[in-house]
């Protein structure tokens, strides 16, 4: 089963003070080099043990669009989150969150974008709001950190600490709301080999994480998220959370379509 956090995980954001900001800001720098386009990631989120086990497929559709997959056999329906990502804030700016049923029909229920500068507008279910962000830079967990991931690409010193802030949706008197968790600082450690490949290992951790962190590994090749474990668990059910990448393929824009409709039993 989903939880609503993952159902809702499409609307988050995040804070900064303007200092702290304009420090972190300088610490990215565009344009990247993608050698990944039209490649699915595919990961199992669990429990540290690999208990209350789940599917995602990350898939990067272009070098500004993500598209995430999430999808357990046997469940009647299943959620593809689409982000657009802003290569010049480094962060994404335009979500949307459709629930597909078995046979292939899909419901939007929840779009979030940024529309204009620190201006969010979003609509879940029949509630319609919008609200002025502290600044553009934010990240989230609940999306699984995948825009953190994309963003590292970015990272001018991939060696070098870097903070955010991360807040969450939250369910207020039956309704969509939301809560800045706190600040998250991200800092280097080493080098480890972690499923046959090279790997960055960072320890990330601070009050956005209720000061259960843990660590994340990325790959040295193409800076995408290799395996993360955090003391915190994101979704109900949990008792921490653990994202491990399985394995990699290319798929077409049109075989990602294809693949997506299969695994609904659309035939």
């Amino acid at each position: 089963m989903h939880s609503p956090k993952y159902i809702f995980g499409c609307l988050f954001l995040a804070a900064f003070g303007t200092s702290i900001v304009s420090a972190q800001q300088n610490k990215f720098s565009g344009p990247v080099h993608f050698n990944d386009l039209h490649t699915v990631y595919t990961y199992q989120k669990s429990n540290w043990d690999d208990s209350h086990a789940s599917t995602i497929f990350l898939y990067i559709k272009d070098s500004a669009k993500l598209e995430s997959f999430k999808w357990s056999e046997g469940d009647e329906w299943a959620t593809l989150v689409s982000a657009e990502f802003d290569w010049n804030a480094f962060i994404v700016n335009k979500f949307q969150n459709h629930r597909i049923y078995a046979g292939g029909k899909r419901n939007l229920i929840a779009e979030l974008d940024v529309v204009e500068s620190r201006k969010i507008r979003f609509h879940v279910g029949e509630t319609r709001d919008s609200m002025i962000l502290a600044d553009k830079l934010w990240q989230s967990y609940d999306f699984d950190f995948a825009g953190l991931g994309f963003s590292w690409r970015a990272l001018k010193n991939k060696r070098d600490s870097f903070s955010f802030l991360i807040a969450d949706a939250v369910f207020i008197n039956n309704k969509v709301g939301f809560e800045n968790k706190g600040m998250v600082k991200v800092d280097f450690l080493n080098e480890e080999v972690i499923n046959g490949k090279k790997c960055l290992k960072y320890k990330i951790d601070g009050p956005g994480l209720q000061n259960k962190g843990g660590n994340i590994w990325i790959n040295s090749d193409n800076y995408m998220i290799e395996l993360y474990r955090i003391s915190l668990p994101d979704e109900d059910g949990f008792v921490n959370g653990q994202l491990k990448l399985l394995k990699t393929e290319k798929l077409s824009q049109a075989e990602w379509e294809k693949f997506i409709i299969e695994k609904m039993g659309v035939k």
